[in-house]
């Protein structure tokens, strides 16, 4: 995943947390299955 592909993401996540489609919770979840999958992804290379 590049930084690009992760901002998007990060950003997507972002916008329907603010418009209510995913709690905080959800929200926080996802956000950090993102950072830790993109994370690994790096360590790999």
């Amino acid at each position: 995943m590049t930084r690009d592909e992760l901002k998007s993401q990060m950003d997507e996540l972002m916008r329907q947390y603010a418009d209510e489609e995913i709690d905080g919770a959800t929200y926080a979840q996802k956000m950090m299955e993102l950072t830790t999958s993109a994370r690994d992804e790096s360590d790999e290379e």
